[in-house]
């Protein structure tokens, strides 16, 4: 069983996954037709969006090309700062 992580990067990956959804809405996507567009599986964009999982930095650069955004704009959390 893997350690649990620190509540910090808990709520990171929350809030990450927060603004993936709602980006993800807003281009009007299904999690499966945006695991199409970006080649991951469904079930990833599924643990991203819930917090459960922390993507590689590839599945970032798929997910942001799949939406035709700025990879910054998927970073544009609410509720936290990435100051540290």
């Amino acid at each position: 069983m893997p350690a649990p992580i620190p509540p910090r990067l808990a709520e990171l990956r929350r809030q990450f996954g927060l603004r993936l959804r709602d980006v993800r809405e807003d281009h009007g996507l299904t999690q499966e037709r945006l695991g199409e567009l970006a080649e991951v599986d469904r079930k990833t964009i599924n643990r991203i969006e819930n917090g459960m999982y922390s993507p590689r930095l590839d599945n970032i650069f798929q997910i942001a090309d799949a939406l035709d955004i700025p990879i910054k704009e998927l970073f544009a959390l609410r509720g936290t700062s990435l100051d540290g």
